[in-house]
């Protein structure tokens, strides 16, 4: 993930095309969705919660997307956090709970 990107926008725009691409190794998309989490955008945020609403989805990175989202809320707060637990898969929402109880 080394590429040259023009501004955040365009980088996080990348990391949601890999996180969201089957045909990618686990291990590149997990490191996508961690990445996301350093992210304050609505559209990181968005993603980061729609994909983690599926079931399917490999567990190490729904994991890892719920860190990301734990990341965003600790940050800014700017939504409301049980209406996200509310929609998640488990890995993601235990993750949530988790990182929000260790601080």
């Amino acid at each position: 993930m080394g590429e040259e990107f023009k501004d955040e926008h365009e980088r996080a725009e990348f990391l949601l095309a890999v996180l969201l691409n089957r045909e990618e190794a686990v291990e590149l998309r997990n490191s996508a969705a961690v990445y996301l989490g350093h992210f304050d955008s609505e559209k990181a945020l968005k993603s980061l919660i729609e994909f983690s609403c599926n079931d399917l989805e490999h567990e190490r990175l729904l994991i890892s997307c719920g860190d990301a989202i734990a990341e965003i809320w600790d940050r800014n707060h700017g939504f409301d956090i049980n209406v996200v637990l509310s929609q998640v898969a488990t890995p993601t929402k235990e993750e949530i709970k988790a990182r929000l109880a260790s601080k």
